[in-house]
């Protein structure tokens, strides 16, 4: 059964932050992925829905995360393992929602322009 929604997962999600793979009840698997693995592995995530947790950087993104040069407002994320651009931002502020903590849900998208990796995201959960 998978109707649970993002925000039932927040508390599974808050406690986790070194396993990939959750099974809760034995109903439902969660794959955390990390951005590195999505970045360096990019054409086989490309079309998939992906799970990450990771802070929001608003519109403070770091030189290395290439942008994918779809809109002039795009917004990035970052985890351990690097950061990666986002396409919507699931109504996040990228002021001052910067620093912060989320769940993100989304599918992983390559830029027509660039050859860009980014996450069009989907759903968004703060992590308390």
């Amino acid at each position: 059964m998978r109707s649970k929604s993002l925000g039932a997962l927040l508390l599974v999600g808050s406690s986790l932050i070194s396993c990939a793979t959750v099974k809760t009840s034995g109903e439902l698997e969660i794959r955390f992925e990390k951005v590195g693995n999505i970045k360096g592995n990019c054409p086989s995530f490309v079309g998939k829905e992906v799970l990450l947790k990771a802070t929001y950087l608003g519109w403070n993104c770091p030189k290395e995360c290439k942008p994918p040069a779809i809109t002039r407002s795009d917004t990035c994320i970052a985890d351990e393992t690097g950061c990666i651009y986002l396409l919507g931002s699931g109504k996040l502020n990228p002021i001052s929602d910067k620093g912060r903590i989320f769940l993100f849900k989304g599918k992983v998208e390559l830029s027509p322009y660039n050859n860009t990796c980014y996450i069009r995201v989907e759903k968004v959960d703060e992590v308390k």
